[in-house]
């Protein structure tokens, strides 16, 4: 085992004896009656961070599960158990065959975990120079005694215990399991010596479910023992003899008076207890150890050894949530904003074999379904405005179809409107460029708008990736288009962006990294990247006169960020800003695992900690969160299948609840945005506001209840995509989509979601606002669909008798 420890020599002493033992009640009685199955699903671990601070709870299944998405199991708070006898001899155990982790191992004298929910309590709170002597660790080490090896808590009154520190390893079980083992250990481990009275002889009644053997040994003896190649020992124990245990052990009078060791020390596994297929190689490999070598240059109480050790923690649960997907290699070059940090779950070849699909897809793509640009061969000989066409293209295949078929009155204008913000974005999304310079990324984010945007020089380097680094480094361009606008348009373009700009600048020291505040702080996020454009683009449609000023109105949907009725004369563009959050929130949920891996997630701390076990957000991608073995695709059988054998057990589902609950949350602000397609008469603005609103729809159906959200991104079909697309070209189709979607939804919800009340209201709402034309264009399509029937029999009625007759 691989150690950077401090060293234990010139200890401290202290004179004030060591932990008492207690005579206060504990949990005696527990696992009477109690299998195996029972103690993993119903214990409940303490889940704590690599500061062992306590962040919530979970069962002993899901915390020593070692399998895709959590690689090392989950971290949890131990303690072990060192009883000396009055002749310094060490009990030990062998742990019994029927043990889930590590059977059949010899260890230390007892090893076991502090519970939640126990009386009295087993938690202790984090540990500091000041703190007294664990508590909870000595009661929970009393009960597990009395449970594993019949040790009567009357036999401990005249023993002495004494707490030693803690160490943190971790190792998976490829002893007992082989080489692709789905258990191990992950543990911060309370190490607890107890020395027996002289001429007491303790009575053992082993647990036969819990021991296989016992042995009184000394120090020689057991050194023999663990170089005997037939014996087998448990990870952690080969970690406390190896470092600390026979340093102790050699005078036990001089144990007694040290002080505890305050820094948790950190253990890398040895290469026969790390798993084969590259998710324990380098750097997880040396992980522990490399964190610790940097922790000793720091004072452990220090603000700044403390926040060292948490960001280390954070890089590797990111890095565990990431290694099945693509190798750094491969994401380097993707582009900002690309699919590439995390997985893409496409739907099968199979799945997207749906003939009207398929002929959506035809076309869209070569037939008579295919959208036309509206920028015209003259505008594009330009090569400013080709600059622009070009880019967009790259930038945003889906918004650059539906950009191109605007009405040529405003298709530049939105053009480059849309491109002002994907530069203005790209500045905001990038984290590294700006790492340790967040006043230069909010200079460049409050003079995007003032002064760079018309400027012809003015161009910016090296941010970004890909297409969207080429986008700026070329933003002159931009720029001398935008300078060429009619004056109306400049000055919307100019204004959202001087708006967006301030409220990115104004959260770039804020930490996204477990999510907004609360529900108005989501809101308010979503109006800032999004609820403004939908206000500017409606600015824009009505200065040109192709949209009436209704457009600009108030819907069902009061924001505390948009003027009021009074205060605008009516014109509160409350529905335009409804748009752009029903389409932001869509985003927001179907990028959990992207947004969070990036370190800027956007999912409501208010809402997702009332469905988490722990205060982390990181936990909902853990797949014994999403519901791994019990939802279908929530689990990669084929890269893992000795983890897809046991994932189901003793699972939750909370996070699946988290993302009902959004969805039902983004679904209440769907009669708004049908309100805002109505008032649209202008046939090319209303596709184009239409397409984006639908696919929203979908994705939020292919989102709602689907495990998948938080293992990857899920997409809806192509041929899907197509279908959409074709058939936004009126009020009714539109209404039929979200009718079909919502109905879907609805029926698709478990009885016992948490959040039923709230998506049935919201899918009721929905379906009430769209029966009408929904059911009209649904008898309208079978009209159609009879007449081509009739035309198709007919056809061959007629080439029966020709054949017939001939």
């Amino acid at each position: 085992i691989r150690c950077v420890s401090p060293s234990l020599s010139g200890p401290t002493y202290r004179s004030h004896g060591s932990m008492a033992t207690s005579q206060e009640n504990v949990n005696v009685e527990y696992g009477v009656g109690m299998s195996q199955d029972d103690f993993m699903r119903r214990d409940e671990c303490l889940v704590i961070n690599y500061n062992d601070e306590v962040i919530g709870t979970d069962n002993k299944y899901n915390v020593h599960k070692f399998v895709t998405g959590q690689a090392k199991g989950i971290l949890h708070r131990a303690f072990s158990v060192m009883l000396f006898d009055g002749q310094e001899r060490l009990l030990l155990q062998q742990r019994a065959l029927c043990k889930v982790t590590f059977p059949k191992v010899w260890t230390n004298t007892c090893c076991s975990h502090p519970l939640h929910g126990q009386t009295p309590c087993e938690a202790d709170p984090p540990r500091t120079a000041r703190s007294t002597e664990p508590v909870g660790i000595r009661r929970a080490a009393i009960r597990k005694l009395k449970h594993e090896l019949g040790i009567e808590p009357s036999d401990l009154k005249n023993a002495k215990f004494k707490y030693m520190g803690r160490v943190h390893y971790w190792a998976a079980d490829t002893v007992t399991h082989g080489s692709t083992s789905p258990w191990g250990e992950h543990e911060i481990d309370y190490l607890l010596l107890v020395r027996l009275p002289a001429d007491f002889e303790l009575p053992l009644r082993p647990n036969s479910e819990e021991v296989m053997d016992t042995a009184w040994v000394s120090a020689d003896e057991l050194k023999g023992m663990m170089m005997q190649p037939d014996l087998l020992w448990s990870p952690w124990f080969r970690v406390i003899a190896s470092a600390l245990l026979f340093d102790w052990w050699a005078d036990l009078d001089k144990a007694w008076q040290l002080e505890p060791f305050l820094p948790i020390q950190r253990f890398d596994p040895p290469a026969e207890h790390r798993k084969v297929g590259g998710c324990h190689d380098e750097p997880v490999a040396t992980e522990l150890g490399d964190l610790h070598a940097a922790e000793l240059k720091l004072k452990w109480e220090s603000d700044e050894r403390r926040a060292l050790t948490l960001s280390t923690e954070t890089d590797a649960r990111k890095r565990d949530l990431t290694l099945v997907t693509h190798t750094l290699g491969k994401v380097k070059g993707l582009k900002q904003g690309g699919y590439g940090k995390v997985r893409t779950h496409h739907h099968s070849k199979f799945d997207q074999l749906r003939f009207s699909e398929i002929c959506a897809a035809l076309s869209l793509k070569w037939g008579p379904g295919r959208l036309h640009s509206n920028i015209s061969a003259e505008i594009l000989a330009d090569p400013d405005v080709k600059f622009c066409d070009d880019k967009l293209g790259q930038v945003s295949r889906s918004f650059a179809m539906v950009i191109r078929c605007l009405p040529r009155k405003v298709v530049l204008d939105v053009l480059i409107f849309y491109l002002v913000l994907r530069g203005l974005d790209t500045i905001e999304d990038d984290m590294e460029t700006f790492k340790g310079n967040a006043d230069l990324k909010c200079d460049h984010l409050r003079k995007f708008g003032s002064l760079y945007l018309g400027d012809p020089e003015w161009k910016l380097g090296g941010v970004g990736e890909g297409d969207e680094e080429a986008l700026l480094s070329g933003f002159g361009a931009v720029s001398r288009v935008f300078n060429s606008l009619p004056p109306t348009s400049q000055e919307v373009i100019r204004d959202i962006t001087l708006r967006m700009g301030a409220g990115m600048a104004d959260n770039v020291g804020v930490d996204m990294g477990q999510g907004t505040s609360d529900l108005a702080a989501y809101a308010l996020y979503c109006h800032a990247v999004a609820g403004l454009v939908g206000e500017g683009l409606t600015r824009i449609f009505i200065a040109s006169g192709l949209v009436d000023e209704s457009a600009a109105g108030q819907g069902q949907q009061v924001w505390p960020f948009c003027k009021s009725v009074e205060q605008s004369d009516g014109q509160t563009y409350g529905l335009a800003n409804s748009m752009g959050l029903f389409l932001q929130k869509s985003n927001i949920i179907r990028d959990f695992l992207e947004d969070y891996v990036d370190g800027r997630a956007f999912w409501p701390q208010q809402e997702w900690k009332r469905f988490a076990r722990t205060s982390e957000l990181g936990e909902f991608a853990r797949p014994t969160s999403h519901g791994a073995g019990l939802y279908a695709g929530a689990y990669d059988a084929n890269h893992d299948p000795p983890g897809a054998q046991i994932i189901g057990k003793g699972v939750n589902v909370n996070a699946i609840s988290c993302l009902n609950f959004l969805v039902a949350d983004a679904l209440e602000l769907v009669p708004d945005c049908l309100e805002w397609l109505a008032r649209i008469s202008e046939p090319q603005i209303f596709r184009f506001g239409a397409v984006p609103q639908v696919m929203a729809i979908a994705t939020l159906a292919e989102c709602f209840n689907n495990p998948k959200v938080f293992s990857g991104v899920v997409k809806i079909r192509k041929g899907m995509a197509a279908k959409l697309v074709l058939s936004s070209n009126s009020i009714a189709n539109v209404h039929r989509w979200f009718y079909f979607f919502a109905l879907d939804i609805e029926k698709r919800c478990p009885a016992t979601d948490p959040s039923r009340d709230k998506l049935i209201a919201a899918t009721a709402a929905i379906c009430k606002f769209t029966a009408d034309m929904a059911n009209a264009k649904r008898w309208e399509l079978f009209v159609h669909m009879c007449v081509l029937g009739s035309i198709v029999v007919a056809l061959f009625a007629m080439a029966f008798a020709v054949l017939l007759f001939n």
